[in-house]
């Protein structure tokens, strides 16, 4: 009797040896190793981002092509008004090349969706998120670890990140909504890892081609009151924000020839971002359905896409916009407490 409980002991704890050897994935440092993976490896792949807006959703599908640390392709293979067209990245700066209109739209774009898992406050994030393990999946036929990420006030889950088990590059990305449904995806559909890559790959043409400047902001500064003041007008901020954000950087640039300040707000991970001048910039809603609200006593337009609201109004002879990936109850509060 005693050897046979001697044998089921042993056999116990050889069981518990081979099930718990590996030990558990910590959430945060695979998030810190997702940062990363951009700048250390080289791939070549075919992804689709998918945009679910409120009442449709539009999708790109594109090959790209990226040598490490920050050398960038991205080929557009649908739909159909884009094949052919392409991006090419030189570090923090883009060049749009449109090859139906013969030309080049350079512009300044650090936030690449197929680049990082998360914004590069990574201390503010997890100040503000809870990375939590979700279930080992596969995709594009590589083994994937998966995080979820909760806000800690809400106990919402507001973005999945799925990582390669080997290299922890981000292979798939769902944004949520605040109503919980999927608002953004971007997928990888195949992927391989390269070692060289053609210098000529990453070249951007010259002849016959226009070549025009994108929107170019200011260099962004986090002293928001130097930036105001040089605003050259009495500018306003919010005096509530949702709990988690802060005050992140600031610019004024030029849009559309109407000098503008931006004030960009930050929980790291979700962003708002207030736009005023005193001139007046028409929002282009073309292609959106337009509501109509109120920011304090004031007559407001409010656009909703997905996981993006867009608050516009004028008051004291100042117009504001007000965009961030919050509900629409959330912005209207954060515009209300900006109105005069």
């Amino acid at each position: 009797m005693l050897r046979t409980s001697a044998r089921i002991f042993f056999s116990l704890l050889l069981a518990v040896a081979l099930t718990g050897a590996a030990p558990a994935a910590d959430p945060a440092q695979l998030l810190r190793q997702a940062v990363a993976a951009y700048s250390t490896y080289s791939y070549t792949g075919q992804v689709q981002s998918t945009d679910f807006g409120t009442s449709r959703a539009e999708a790109v599908l594109f090959r790209i092509d990226h040598r490490a640390p920050d050398m960038t392709r991205r080929w557009y293979l649908a739909p159909e008004s884009l094949f052919g067209d392409s991006i090419v990245s030189h570090g923090d700066t883009s060049y749009d090349i449109d090859q139906h209109n013969h030309r080049i739209i350079f512009t300044k774009d650090d936030a690449l969706d197929d680049q990082v898992a998360v914004d590069d406050n990574f201390g503010l994030l997890m100040h503000n998120y809870r990375p939590e393990m979700g279930p080992d999946e596969n995709v594009a036929g590589r083994s994937v670890l998966t995080v979820l990420l909760v806000n800690k006030y809400t106990g919402q889950a507001t973005m999945r990140i799925s990582l390669d088990a080997q290299t922890k590059l981000v292979l798939e990305k769902l944004r949520y909504s605040p109503s919980g449904a999927v608002a953004e995806q971007m997928r990888f559909e195949q992927i391989s890892y390269e070692r060289t890559f053609p210098a000529a790959l990453f070249s951007v043409p010259s002849a016959g081609y226009q070549v025009l400047q994108g929107s170019f902001h200011g260099l962004p500064s986090n002293d928001l009151r130097a930036v105001v003041r040089t605003a050259g007008f009495q500018a306003r901020g919010p005096q509530y924000l949702p709990e988690g954000f802060l005050p992140i950087a600031g610019d004024v640039s030029d849009i559309k020839g109407v000098r503008t300040l931006h004030l960009l707000y930050s929980d790291g991970l979700r962003s708002v971002s207030l736009f005023q001048n005193a001139r007046g910039a028409a929002v282009d809603a073309s292609h959106y359905s337009v509501r109509s609200a109120k920011v304090g006593s004031h007559d407001a337009k409010l656009l909703q896409e997905g996981s993006t609201t867009l608050v516009a109004w004028a008051a004291a002879n100042l117009h504001f916009e007000l965009v961030g990936e919050l509900s629409r109850e959330e912005l209207l509060h954060i515009a209300a407490s900006v109105a005069p």
